[in-house]
């Protein structure tokens, strides 16, 4: 939390792969994604657009490990704030 400090940012420790699994379905299998281990999303940074639920659009942002993309993200977030998003 310390990398990504904004109001709107949750971590989840995912010990049974329940939201990598949700959100890993959430793209096209043709879709190369990063941060996988053993088929599984680890370390993962993902922006949803303000009032989308859950399952029905993917992030606009999905990048990892969070470590190298928290200076993007930010960003990201930063420009979400001046539209009001």
């Amino acid at each position: 939390m310390a990398r990504i400090s904004d109001p709107r940012v949750v971590q989840f420790w995912d010990k049974d792969h329940l939201v990598a699994t949700e959100l890993h379905q959430q793209f096209p299998s043709s879709q190369s994604l990063c941060c996988q281990r053993r088929g599984i999303l680890w370390d993962v940074a993902a922006l949803y657009p303000k009032g989308v639920q859950w399952g029905s659009s993917a992030p606009v942002f999905f990048d990892g490990a969070v470590l190298d993309v928290a200076p993007k993200l930010s960003q990201r977030l930063l420009e979400n704030s001046a539209r009001g998003q």
